[in-house]
Protein backbone atom coordinates (compact mmCIF):
# COMPACT_ATOMS: atom_id res chain seq x y z
CA UNK A 1 0.00 0.00 0.00
CA UNK A 2 1.18 3.79 -0.48
CA UNK A 3 0.59 6.74 1.54
CA UNK A 4 0.84 9.70 0.37
CA UNK A 5 1.63 13.21 3.21
CA UNK A 6 0.23 16.18 1.99
CA UNK A 7 1.47 18.41 4.42
CA UNK A 8 0.14 22.16 2.64
CA UNK A 9 -2.93 21.08 -0.30
CA UNK A 10 -4.46 23.38 -2.43
CA UNK A 11 -6.96 23.83 -4.35
CA UNK A 12 -5.17 24.30 -7.81
CA UNK A 13 -6.60 27.09 -9.99
CA UNK A 14 -5.29 27.14 -13.51
CA UNK A 15 -6.58 30.13 -16.12
CA UNK A 16 -5.74 30.46 -19.74
CA UNK A 17 -4.86 33.88 -21.34
CA UNK A 18 -2.92 34.63 -24.34
CA UNK A 19 0.03 36.77 -24.18
CA UNK A 20 -0.42 37.37 -20.13
CA UNK A 21 0.29 41.31 -19.48
CA UNK A 22 1.64 42.24 -16.21
CA UNK A 23 -0.15 45.50 -15.06
CA UNK A 24 -2.58 45.25 -17.40
CA UNK A 25 -6.57 43.76 -17.91
CA UNK A 26 -6.28 40.04 -19.18
CA UNK A 27 -9.24 38.01 -20.06
CA UNK A 28 -9.72 34.65 -18.73
CA UNK A 29 -9.94 32.38 -21.93
CA UNK A 30 -10.32 28.89 -19.76
CA UNK A 31 -10.47 28.18 -16.17
CA UNK A 32 -10.48 25.19 -14.27
CA UNK A 33 -9.50 23.66 -10.61
CA UNK A 34 -7.90 20.47 -9.26
CA UNK A 35 -7.31 19.42 -6.08
CA UNK A 36 -3.73 19.55 -5.69
CA UNK A 37 -0.32 19.66 -3.51
CA UNK A 38 2.53 17.12 -4.09
CA UNK A 39 1.02 14.23 -2.10
CA UNK A 40 -2.32 14.34 -3.88
CA UNK A 41 -0.90 15.45 -6.99
CA UNK A 42 1.12 11.36 -6.46
CA UNK A 43 -2.12 9.82 -5.59
CA UNK A 44 -3.69 11.21 -8.51
CA UNK A 45 -1.09 9.88 -10.93
CA UNK A 46 -1.22 6.34 -9.06
CA UNK A 47 -4.86 6.22 -9.38
CA UNK A 48 -4.70 6.84 -13.10
CA UNK A 49 -1.80 4.05 -13.49
CA UNK A 50 -4.78 1.57 -11.79
CA UNK A 51 -3.35 1.72 -8.37
CA UNK A 52 -4.40 2.22 -4.88
CA UNK A 53 -3.06 5.23 -2.27
CA UNK A 54 -4.21 6.65 0.93
CA UNK A 55 -3.93 10.19 0.77
CA UNK A 56 -3.49 12.18 4.20
CA UNK A 57 -2.33 15.68 5.41
CA UNK A 58 -4.02 18.88 6.64
CA UNK A 59 -7.49 20.05 5.10
CA UNK A 60 -9.88 22.64 6.51
CA UNK A 61 -12.64 25.12 5.87
CA UNK A 62 -14.63 24.35 2.46
CA UNK A 63 -11.51 24.13 0.35
CA UNK A 64 -10.74 21.40 2.13
CA UNK A 65 -14.42 20.04 1.50
CA UNK A 66 -13.74 20.69 -1.77
CA UNK A 67 -10.77 18.55 -2.38
CA UNK A 68 -12.24 16.05 -0.09
CA UNK A 69 -14.87 15.80 -2.26
CA UNK A 70 -13.11 15.40 -5.82
CA UNK A 71 -10.80 12.65 -4.52
CA UNK A 72 -13.93 10.94 -3.94
CA UNK A 73 -14.68 12.04 -6.92
CA UNK A 74 -11.79 10.46 -8.67
CA UNK A 75 -11.91 6.98 -6.43
CA UNK A 76 -9.13 8.27 -4.16
CA UNK A 77 -9.17 6.93 -0.71
CA UNK A 78 -8.08 9.52 2.03
CA UNK A 79 -7.58 9.84 5.27
CA UNK A 80 -6.68 13.87 6.32
CA UNK A 81 -6.34 15.54 10.09
CA UNK A 82 -9.29 18.35 9.92
CA UNK A 83 -7.99 21.26 10.63
CA UNK A 84 -9.30 24.93 12.47
CA UNK A 85 -8.00 26.96 9.51
CA UNK A 86 -8.52 27.37 5.62
CA UNK A 87 -7.00 25.27 2.52
CA UNK A 88 -4.84 27.15 0.55
CA UNK A 89 -5.87 28.35 -3.16
CA UNK A 90 -2.90 28.34 -5.73
CA UNK A 91 -3.51 30.06 -9.06
CA UNK A 92 -1.59 28.89 -12.05
CA UNK A 93 -1.68 31.60 -14.84
CA UNK A 94 -1.02 29.96 -18.59
CA UNK A 95 0.25 32.18 -21.23
CA UNK A 96 -0.89 30.38 -24.21
CA UNK A 97 0.86 32.36 -26.78
CA UNK A 98 4.14 32.03 -25.32
CA UNK A 99 3.45 28.94 -23.49
CA UNK A 100 4.29 29.71 -20.20
CA UNK A 101 3.26 29.24 -16.43
CA UNK A 102 3.36 31.78 -13.65
CA UNK A 103 2.09 30.24 -10.65
CA UNK A 104 0.92 32.60 -7.72
CA UNK A 105 1.16 29.83 -4.09
CA UNK A 106 -0.97 30.63 -1.00
CA UNK A 107 1.15 29.88 2.24
CA UNK A 108 -0.57 28.08 3.84
CA UNK A 109 -3.50 28.29 7.00
CA UNK A 110 -2.13 28.12 10.55
CA UNK A 111 -1.72 24.19 12.02
CA UNK A 112 -1.85 23.66 15.67
CA UNK A 113 0.89 21.34 17.20
CA UNK A 114 -2.26 19.09 18.60
CA UNK A 115 -3.06 18.80 14.52
CA UNK A 116 0.48 17.70 14.18
CA UNK A 117 0.87 15.30 16.70
CA UNK A 118 -2.69 13.91 15.60
CA UNK A 119 -1.26 13.76 12.08
CA UNK A 120 1.85 12.14 12.94
CA UNK A 121 -0.64 9.46 15.06
CA UNK A 122 -2.46 8.91 12.05
CA UNK A 123 0.37 7.86 9.37
CA UNK A 124 2.06 5.68 11.83
CA UNK A 125 -1.20 3.73 12.34
CA UNK A 126 -1.75 3.89 8.31
CA UNK A 127 1.36 2.29 7.95
CA UNK A 128 2.34 -1.48 7.68
CA UNK A 129 5.87 -3.15 7.17
CA UNK A 130 6.74 -3.03 3.29
CA UNK A 131 4.21 0.03 2.74
CA UNK A 132 5.88 2.87 0.50
CA UNK A 133 4.92 6.55 2.32
CA UNK A 134 6.01 9.39 0.32
CA UNK A 135 6.20 12.76 1.61
CA UNK A 136 5.69 15.67 -0.93
CA UNK A 137 6.05 19.33 -1.00
CA UNK A 138 6.12 22.18 1.90
CA UNK A 139 4.32 22.41 5.09
CA UNK A 140 3.05 25.53 6.27
CA UNK A 141 4.63 27.91 7.60
CA UNK A 142 3.31 27.29 11.47
CA UNK A 143 4.81 24.03 11.22
CA UNK A 144 8.42 23.26 12.19
CA UNK A 145 11.08 21.68 9.20
CA UNK A 146 11.39 18.78 11.65
CA UNK A 147 8.23 17.01 10.77
CA UNK A 148 10.12 15.97 7.98
CA UNK A 149 12.38 13.90 9.89
CA UNK A 150 9.86 12.81 12.41
CA UNK A 151 7.63 11.58 9.19
CA UNK A 152 10.54 9.68 8.07
CA UNK A 153 11.56 8.36 10.78
CA UNK A 154 7.73 7.09 11.23
CA UNK A 155 8.17 5.42 8.28
CA UNK A 156 11.09 3.84 8.80
CA UNK A 157 10.36 2.75 12.49
CA UNK A 158 6.81 0.73 10.85
CA UNK A 159 9.20 -1.07 7.80
CA UNK A 160 8.07 0.79 5.26
CA UNK A 161 10.10 2.31 2.05
CA UNK A 162 10.73 5.74 2.43
CA UNK A 163 10.39 8.61 -1.00
CA UNK A 164 10.90 12.06 0.12
CA UNK A 165 10.41 14.96 -2.14
CA UNK A 166 10.99 18.38 -0.41
CA UNK A 167 13.58 21.59 -0.55
CA UNK A 168 15.42 23.53 1.33
CA UNK A 169 14.96 22.71 5.44
CA UNK A 170 12.23 20.47 4.66
CA UNK A 171 15.04 18.75 3.18
CA UNK A 172 17.67 18.85 5.48
CA UNK A 173 15.51 17.68 8.05
CA UNK A 174 14.13 14.78 6.58
CA UNK A 175 17.54 13.18 5.00
CA UNK A 176 18.66 12.91 8.60
CA UNK A 177 16.47 10.12 8.99
CA UNK A 178 17.87 8.36 5.73
CA UNK A 179 14.66 8.29 3.61
CA UNK A 180 15.02 5.40 1.14
CA UNK A 181 14.13 7.47 -1.88
CA UNK A 182 14.62 11.24 -2.59
CA UNK A 183 14.18 13.46 -5.45
CA UNK A 184 15.64 17.33 -5.17
CA UNK A 185 16.15 19.44 -8.19
CA UNK A 186 18.89 20.61 -9.48
CA UNK A 187 19.00 24.13 -8.10
CA UNK A 188 17.50 22.64 -4.59
CA UNK A 189 20.64 20.59 -4.88
CA UNK A 190 22.70 23.94 -5.74
CA UNK A 191 21.44 25.56 -2.76
CA UNK A 192 22.29 22.55 -0.62
CA UNK A 193 26.14 22.07 -1.95
CA UNK A 194 26.55 26.41 -2.55
CA UNK A 195 27.46 25.41 -6.33
CA UNK A 196 26.50 25.18 -9.51
CA UNK A 197 25.99 21.30 -10.97
CA UNK A 198 26.86 22.08 -14.57
CA UNK A 199 27.37 18.57 -16.22
CA UNK A 200 26.97 14.53 -15.47
CA UNK A 201 30.62 14.14 -13.24
CA UNK A 202 29.14 16.77 -10.90
CA UNK A 203 25.78 14.86 -10.96
CA UNK A 204 27.02 11.34 -9.93
CA UNK A 205 29.34 13.56 -7.82
CA UNK A 206 26.33 14.58 -6.00
CA UNK A 207 24.76 11.88 -6.24
CA UNK A 208 27.80 9.70 -4.74
CA UNK A 209 27.64 12.64 -1.55
CA UNK A 210 23.81 11.02 -0.32
CA UNK A 211 25.01 7.38 -0.88
CA UNK A 212 27.84 7.83 1.36
CA UNK A 213 25.28 9.46 4.02
CA UNK A 214 23.44 6.58 3.36
CA UNK A 215 20.36 6.85 1.29
CA UNK A 216 20.32 4.52 -1.14
CA UNK A 217 18.86 5.90 -4.03
CA UNK A 218 18.76 9.34 -5.41
CA UNK A 219 16.46 11.19 -8.37
CA UNK A 220 17.67 14.49 -9.61
CA UNK A 221 15.09 16.54 -11.49
CA UNK A 222 16.82 18.35 -14.32
CA UNK A 223 13.61 19.94 -15.73
CA UNK A 224 14.09 20.17 -19.54
CA UNK A 225 17.03 18.05 -19.45
CA UNK A 226 15.16 14.79 -18.01
CA UNK A 227 16.68 13.52 -14.62
CA UNK A 228 20.03 11.98 -12.85
CA UNK A 229 19.22 8.74 -10.74
CA UNK A 230 21.71 6.55 -8.73
CA UNK A 231 22.24 3.81 -6.50
CA UNK A 232 25.00 1.85 -5.75
CA UNK A 233 24.67 -0.32 -8.45
CA UNK A 234 25.27 2.81 -11.28
CA UNK A 235 24.46 6.01 -11.99
CA UNK A 236 22.33 6.67 -15.48
CA UNK A 237 21.21 9.83 -16.84
CA UNK A 238 17.08 9.75 -18.02
CA UNK A 239 17.01 12.06 -21.29
CA UNK A 240 13.42 14.08 -22.26
CA UNK A 241 11.06 12.82 -24.76
CA UNK A 242 10.80 15.82 -26.93
CA UNK A 243 6.90 16.73 -26.03
CA UNK A 244 4.39 20.14 -26.62
CA UNK A 245 4.72 21.03 -23.77
CA UNK A 246 1.65 23.37 -22.36
CA UNK A 247 2.73 23.45 -18.43
CA UNK A 248 5.36 21.93 -16.19
CA UNK A 249 3.17 22.07 -13.36
CA UNK A 250 3.10 18.44 -11.73
CA UNK A 251 5.03 16.87 -13.68
CA UNK A 252 7.61 16.54 -11.00
CA UNK A 253 4.56 14.71 -8.72
CA UNK A 254 4.05 12.63 -12.05
CA UNK A 255 7.30 11.22 -12.02
CA UNK A 256 7.36 10.35 -7.96
CA UNK A 257 3.97 8.83 -8.87
CA UNK A 258 4.50 6.58 -11.65
CA UNK A 259 7.78 5.75 -9.76
CA UNK A 260 5.79 4.58 -6.67
CA UNK A 261 3.38 2.67 -8.98
CA UNK A 262 5.91 0.69 -10.48
CA UNK A 263 7.11 -0.20 -7.00
CA UNK A 264 4.80 -1.19 -5.33
CA UNK A 265 4.14 -3.21 -8.63
CA UNK A 266 7.44 -5.04 -8.09
CA UNK A 267 8.86 -3.62 -11.62
CA UNK A 268 12.34 -4.46 -12.41
CA UNK A 269 14.04 -0.39 -12.27
CA UNK A 270 14.44 -0.19 -16.15
CA UNK A 271 10.68 -0.15 -16.08
CA UNK A 272 9.76 2.14 -13.03
CA UNK A 273 12.29 4.49 -14.67
CA UNK A 274 10.59 4.18 -18.25
CA UNK A 275 7.43 4.63 -16.63
CA UNK A 276 8.00 7.59 -14.26
CA UNK A 277 9.56 9.58 -17.67
CA UNK A 278 6.70 8.74 -19.61
CA UNK A 279 4.39 9.86 -17.24
CA UNK A 280 6.11 13.12 -16.11
CA UNK A 281 6.58 13.73 -20.01
CA UNK A 282 2.89 13.48 -20.53
CA UNK A 283 2.21 15.81 -17.57
CA UNK A 284 3.34 18.64 -18.89
CA UNK A 285 1.31 18.07 -22.02
CA UNK A 286 -2.02 18.31 -19.96
CA UNK A 287 -4.42 20.89 -18.47
CA UNK A 288 -4.01 21.75 -14.69
CA UNK A 289 -2.59 19.09 -13.16
CA UNK A 290 -4.09 16.24 -14.72
CA UNK A 291 -2.38 12.78 -15.38
CA UNK A 292 -2.08 12.03 -19.05
CA UNK A 293 -4.04 8.84 -20.15
CA UNK A 294 -2.33 5.10 -20.07
CA UNK A 295 -2.52 4.31 -23.54
CA UNK A 296 -0.39 7.48 -23.87
CA UNK A 297 1.90 6.58 -21.40
CA UNK A 298 2.38 3.08 -22.65
CA UNK A 299 3.11 4.27 -25.82
CA UNK A 300 6.29 6.07 -25.16
CA UNK A 301 7.74 3.41 -22.73
CA UNK A 302 9.94 2.23 -25.93
CA UNK A 303 11.48 5.91 -26.56
CA UNK A 304 12.60 6.22 -23.67
CA UNK A 305 16.26 6.66 -23.52
CA UNK A 306 18.54 5.47 -20.54
CA UNK A 307 22.56 6.53 -20.78
CA UNK A 308 24.66 5.01 -18.17
CA UNK A 309 27.04 7.53 -16.83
Amino acid sequence: MVVTVTLNPAIDKTIEISDFEIGALNKVENSIQDPGGKGINVSKVIESLGGKSIATGFLGGSAGQYIQNALKKLQINSNFIEIQNETRTNLKIFDRLNSETTEVNEPGPYVSQDEVDALLEKVANLLGEKDILVISGSAPKSIAASIYKDLVLIGKNKGALVFLDASDEAFNEGIQSMPDYIKPNRHELERYFGYTITDDKALVEAGQHFLNLGIPHIFISLGKEGAFYCDKEGAYRLMPLKVEAHSSVGAGDAFVGAFVYALDHGLSLDEMLRLAVATSAGAVMTVGTKPMNVEWIMNQLDRINIVKC
